[in-house]
């Protein structure tokens, strides 16, 4: 079920049921020259529609934006910073919480939203409710190895490739470059560097590290449909299964 294609009346029939309400949230922002924009929501998005024919589960219309303030040297990311996202995400479920809603889980694409996630889902738990949240990309990594990816990289070019064809342009890909801090520093991810075996946290613009926007252990350039089929796949089935087990959660 789509709470945006419901009545107001329908809306409050469903509720008394006591539903999961599933949230996709992603972000607007660069994924390397050769994927969408798009990419964060868009994932979510494409999972959420494949779990919306689960009994007593209702799908929310998607977040597009989030938290992103890294990447705004690249043309097209917006950037609604962690307490505006926090403000959205808590808009919505205590709108949906007075109306009777319990239980939400929501479906992730960005790694920076986590914080105002946590924060909004803690909120949700203090007011007697109860809210997961599930980032995709991590959650497939840690079933099959063969999904570790990083960012704009194998793992979310393919993934697109299977949701969106129209979305990626795999001519335009270009080569990582990273730039390393210094001979002895290496860059490690979009906001963390190596040194002497161990991560060290470095946040700075996107660009320093990562100029040609992705960062990850696999080139997108060896993307195909096939691998990320499997990994949406292997998603949607885990997330099928984690709904059932959440209807039966103790609130309040």
């Amino acid at each position: 079920m789509y709470l945006g294609k419901m009545t107001t009346q329908q809306a409050k029939e469903a509720f008394q049921k006591d539903p999961v309400v599933v949230i996709p949230v992603g972000s607007t922002e660069q994924h390397g020259a050769q994927c969408a924009l798009g990419t964060d929501y868009m994932v979510p998005s494409y999972l959420a529609d494949h779990i919306a024919d689960v009994d007593n589960v209702i799908v929310a219309p998607a977040v597009p934006y989030g938290v992103c303030p890294y990447h705004l040297s690249f043309a097209g990311s917006i950037n609604i910073g962690y307490d505006g996202l926090y403000l959205v995400l808590h808009g919505i479920m205590d709108s949906l919480m007075q109306h009777g809603v319990r239980r939400f889980l929501v479906l992730n694409g960005h790694g920076g939203n986590t914080p105002s996630i946590d924060r909004a889902a803690l909120e949700v738990y203090q007011k007697g409710g109860i809210c997961a949240s599930i980032d995709w990309w991590s959650l497939v990594a840690e079933l099959d190895d063969k999904f570790r990816g990083g960012h704009g990289d194998i793992l979310e070019t393919s993934a697109m490739m299977a949701v969106d064809p129209e979305a990626v342009h795999l001519e335009l890909s270009q080569p990582m470059n990273p730039r390393n801090p210094s001979e002895e520093v290496a860059a490690a991810y979009i906001q963390a560097v190596k040194y002497r075996g161990g991560t060290v946290r470095l946040v700075r613009d996107t660009k320093e590290n990562a100029p040609s926007g992705w960062f990850g252990p696999f080139d997108p350039k060896d993307s195909t449909r096939e691998l990320g089929q499997e990994a949406l796949d292997l998603s949607v089935d885990f997330i099928r299964g984690f709904l059932e087990e959440m209807k039966g959660f103790s609130c309040g």
